[in-house]
């Protein structure tokens, strides 16, 4: 682990969520004369919009990017009671800020909303965020970590294209197990260092650690310049990878696909 968070202060905020209008559609401009025959003027009625993306499914998972700095709700209307802050910036690099959709609402009342999975503790934390406030886009990539035989999953679509063998945390700093999402995609400048080619933070934290080396016990996948422990239960919670495997992910694989660490 040992990631250390920068944060950039975020001063503007969506003070109300998704606005609505109405526009009441007549027959005629105003103070027209009524058609021939009395024809009463028609009246539209709005349909209810319809959501982009969904929940993960074994295929396919949807990713949303943070376009401005929103509140994030505890429900999927803008009276709900307001939950975190998120901006276009992610915490860890200041890169874009990218997270899994994990459920969808759409109704004619309260518009499109998405519930996200978030990158603060605790580790399941999650919220709902207008649509308007974000851009979703598909994505076939799932990563698994199995814990107990040390191995990394790659799939597209369901398939594995990819197993290695990884590093993961020792007893007493195990790596947390659960549903997370890949964060933030930080390519190392240089490659022989410790996280070797790439840095790639999760939306996990430590579950022992509160802090690590100055950062909030963000776990993270990374290359390493020590692979001769791979297979090992050597880290403070963070998953170390070949640096080949780490460039392959990191050069593929999007922030916000889905990251499942099992036993």
């Amino acid at each position: 682990m040992g990631l250390h968070a920068r944060r950039r202060p975020l001063t503007l905020w969506l003070a109300g969520g998704v606005a609505a209008c109405a526009l009441a559609a007549t027959a005629g401009a105003a103070g027209a004369a009524p058609s021939a025959g009395g024809a009463k003027a028609s009246t539209q009625t709005a349909a209810t919009p319809r959501a982009i993306a969904s929940r993960p499914t074994t295929r396919e998972a949807w990713t949303a990017r943070v376009l401005l700095p929103v509140h994030t709700r505890s429900a999927p209307r803008a009276s709900a009671r307001k939950t975190s802050k998120l901006g276009p910036t992610a915490p860890y690099n200041n890169g874009p800020n990218v997270l899994l959709v994990i459920g969808a609402r759409a109704t004619k009342a309260h518009g499109v909303w998405y519930r996200v999975l978030l990158n603060s503790r605790p580790n399941d934390a999650a919220g709902w965020v207008p649509a308007e406030a974000v851009r979703v886009e598909r994505t076939p990539w799932r990563v698994t970590v199995r814990l107990g035989a040390r191995k990394l999953e790659l799939r597209r679509a369901g398939k594995v294209v990819g197993s290695w063998t990884v590093a993961v945390g020792t007893r007493e700093n195990p790596t947390p197990t659960g549903a997370f999402a890949l964060s933030e995609i930080v390519r190392q400048r240089n490659p022989a260092g410790f996280f070797g080619t790439y840095i790639l933070t999760l939306s996990a934290h430590s579950e022992k650690l509160s802090e690590f080396d100055g950062g909030d016990g963000r776990v993270a996948l990374h290359g390493t310049n020590r692979p001769e422990l791979l297979g090992q239960a050597v880290s403070h919670g963070c998953v170390r990878l070949a640096n080949s495997v780490a460039t392959r992910i990191g050069r593929t694989v999007p922030a916000g696909s889905p990251v499942d660490i099992l036993p």
